[in-house]
């Protein structure tokens, strides 16, 4: 009985575990543009910088410099998104979802606007989309409906010969901001569709949505809600030229996108990083062995202003 009891004090004298630090992120200006940004996406190619409300896509070099038109068109809405594909299963070409729910296709030089879908929602959403670079969803275009002033919405897999189908549905409050393919080694959500929803001013959540509309909180309470999703993607060897590895902030109110290295997420390849729109707070969510996930502050010297932060990307 001594020994017995001997044992449980020091085993209970044993600290946890302290948690995983997170990540340390450096930022500098990379670029200063002339649009109120609702997005910047790397397509391989340059830059494409899409405005918010006004309809405008403008490109630039893999530097930020040489900001030239790309396309203008009608927008129907605030909050736009748009994507290229990461493979040869669709015609290659830009792809956008419009705030007023429409997915519409353009060539590589912004040329020939073509309507690709419909979405059946019956408000204006924020622009989510994704294509599906992992499989679960058979590599269908994913669309999300609903945004920051939304109580939920819905998910879609658009096909590329423009049938739309039904995922499922996310509960409120508040709806998705932005959306990202989660890796397929994330835990058990590998391959899902991860949702950064935005309460307005109150909350943000991380969920994840698979193939058949199982839903799954990854992470709650996230500073005044979430907006920009980024998946740290590990480098292609060899790595083709382009712009400088990290991650790429795009702000609406400045105009501007702030850059930081990748060298302060190389411990954090395979995880999520997601963002605060008002406060530019910036978490890395990565899997946890045994399950779940960890939820991890980053340090960040990241300017303390007013942010109104939007779709933003990593560049691997």
């Amino acid at each position: 009985m001594r020994r017995s009891l001997a044992l449980l004090v020091v085993l209970l004298a044993v600290p946890a575990a302290p948690a995983a630090p997170g990540p340390t992120l450096h930022f500098t200006l990379f670029a200063q543009t002339d649009l109120p940004l609702g997005q910047a996406t790397w397509t391989g190619r340059e830059w494409l910088w899409n405005a918010e409300n006004d309809g405008k896509i403008e490109a630039a070099d893999a530097d930020g410099r040489n900001a030239r038109p790309f396309a203008a068109f009608d927008q129907g809405g605030e909050e736009m998104r748009c994507s290229v594909p990461p493979n040869k299963l669709w015609p290659d070409g830009v792809y956008c979802h419009t705030p007023d729910n429409r997915v519409v296709r353009l060539n590589r030089d912004g040329s020939n606007l073509t309507q690709l879908a419909t979405l059946p929602a019956s408000g204006n959403s924020d622009g989510g989309l994704a294509f599906d670079d992992v499989g679960r969803f058979g590599y269908a275009l994913l669309v999300s409906t609903g945004g920051s002033g939304s109580d939920g919405g819905q998910v879609f897999a658009v096909r590329k010969d423009g049938r739309v189908q039904p995922i499922g549905s996310y509960p409120g409050p508040g709806g998705a901001e932005n959306l990202a393919v989660a890796p397929a080694k994330f835990g058990g959500a590998g391959g899902w569709c991860l949702l950064s929803i935005d309460q307005d001013s109150v909350s943000g959540r991380l969920l994840a949505i698979d193939r058949k509309g199982h839903l799954q909180t990854i992470a709650a309470d996230l500073g005044n809600g979430l907006n920009p999703i980024v998946v740290v993607r590990p480098a292609p060897k060899p790595r083709p030229a382009g712009p400088a590895p990290g991650l790429y902030l795009a702000d609406t109110a400045s105009r501007q996108i702030w850059f930081a290295p990748a060298d302060g997420l190389q411990a954090f390849v395979g995880s999520v990083v997601v963002g605060t729109e008002l406060t530019g707070r910036l978490w890395a969510i990565q899997p946890r062995a045994g399950g779940g996930f960890d939820v991890l502050p980053a340090t960040s010297d990241l300017p303390q202003r007013a942010w109104n932060l939007e779709g933003s990307a990593y560049v691997p």
